[in-house]
């Protein structure tokens, strides 16, 4: 495993901002398969999160014609380590409905991604192999593709979907088009990043608990519709900056004519 500083793409292709991100593979026949997968259809940027595995010689030969691309693969400890600076988070999961997050078919997950991948990273989500991504999981996704099966068999191997999501982001995006400048004359209009948006939701959460309006037993069941509002939005830098703006405001007034109850 190589450091945590991802390299500069040799071409400045759309599909160099793509992160394929495995939380907690268990595998190392997947972790192989999936950089084969990857290499296939011209993703090179992937990331482990806690693997339960060793890379080995099982591994190795998976990963067939794909070593590089195993070597330099990026080990974390959380979720949040993964995706830092990333403009869009998608999970992968085949439920629906669940957990408030936006929910996409994989068409309607590319066009979200159409939309801000010129811009910055965009990082997909795929869980472990016996259960996917948990609820925890998806607080950091701002949306959650479902890739549609047979509702006689629906749970998907994982590097198999990899596989399947690679394809269609090479379909959509695998023609060497040079990255537009995003926004150069104006780099507030960006969409936010996951940085900006983490420490958004933690003031937030903090003024919020302060005026008693998240509740003191599982706040976070409230604030996770919050959550899902904002990824379904996609926030420039500039409204987000607005809003910590706001919320400073309002933890000033409270603090000044707000008395603590005793």
């Amino acid at each position: 495993m190589t450091d945590r500083n991802f390299p500069e793409p040799q071409q400045n292709l759309l599909l160099d901002n793509i992160r394929i991100v495995l939380v907690e593979p268990q595998g190392p026949l997947n972790i192989g398969s999936t950089c084969r997968a990857m290499n296939n259809f011209g993703l090179h940027n992937l990331c482990l999160v806690r693997p339960g595995c060793e890379i080995d010689s099982d591994a190795i030969k998976m990963a067939m014609h794909s070593q590089e691309l195993l070597n330099n693969a990026k080990v974390f400890q959380t979720i949040p380590e993964a995706i830092q600076g990333s403009v869009l988070v998608l999970g992968t999961a085949n439920r629906r409905g669940e957990y408030h997050e936006p929910n996409y078919t994989v068409q309607e997950g590319l066009e979200r991604i159409e939309k801000v991948l010129s811009q910055g990273p965009v990082s997909i989500l795929f869980g472990r192999e016996e259960w996917g991504l948990t609820k925890d999981d998806l607080q950091h996704c701002m949306g959650c593709m479902r890739v549609v099966t047979d509702t006689a068999c629906t749970s998907l191997n994982l590097s198999q979907a990899v596989l399947l999501i690679a394809y269609e982001l090479f379909q959509k995006f695998g023609n060497p088009v040079p990255l537009k400048k995003a926004q150069a004359d104006d780099p507030l209009e960006q969409p936010a990043t996951t940085d900006e948006l983490a420490k958004l939701y933690a003031h937030m959460t903090r003024v919020l608990s302060m005026c008693e309006f998240l509740p003191l037993v599982n706040p976070d069941d409230l604030f996770q519709v919050l959550r899902a509002f904002f990824h379904r939005s996609s926030p420039t830098a500039r409204e987000v900056n607005i809003l910590m703006g706001i919320f400073s405001n309002l933890n000033g007034f409270m603090k000044k004519y707000v008395r603590p109850k005793k």
